[in-house]
């Protein structure tokens, strides 16, 4: 008695969705078991002996009675404030002179700082949210 046997077609196209799964998962099992290197040298950088123009950061801070101060000078409302933002950022023109700093009390809501970020904004300045970092 005579068996057929089946011919075994070899397989035309190979299947690359379930390569792409396995390529995608040793990517990311690498990278989260690797550790980065870190600095191991230390370098003295040379000081520099001809003093450079300081940095004219402009900063706006709320204390918790949400009283406005600007450059550490008390400022009545936020309407003063943009008035005398408007004359700090004239001639100002990179998006780095144009930045003012505000740094608000954590206890202050929106509601509490909102005319001071608009007054900033509508003065032309680019707003930098500054906060602690934690430890």
């Amino acid at each position: 008695m005579k068996i057929a046997r089946r011919r075994v077609e070899p397989i035309k196209e190979t299947q690359m969705v379930s390569l792409a799964d396995i390529a995608f998962l040793i990517i990311f099992f690498f990278m989260l078991t690797s550790t980065f290197m870190r600095d191991k040298l230390s370098v003295i950088l040379p000081q520099l002996s001809v003093t450079s123009k300081t940095e004219s950061a402009i900063t706006v801070i709320m204390d918790r009675e949400a009283r406005i101060y600007l450059n550490g000078h008390p400022v009545g409302s936020a309407g003063a404030l943009k008035t005398e933002l408007r004359g700090l950022l004239a001639g100002r023109t990179t998006p780095r002179e144009l930045e003012v700093r505000l740094r608000c009390d954590k206890r202050l809501t929106f509601r509490d700082y909102r005319n001071v970020y608009e007054a900033i904004s509508h003065a032309g300045g680019i707003i930098a949210i500054m906060h602690d970092v934690k430890k």
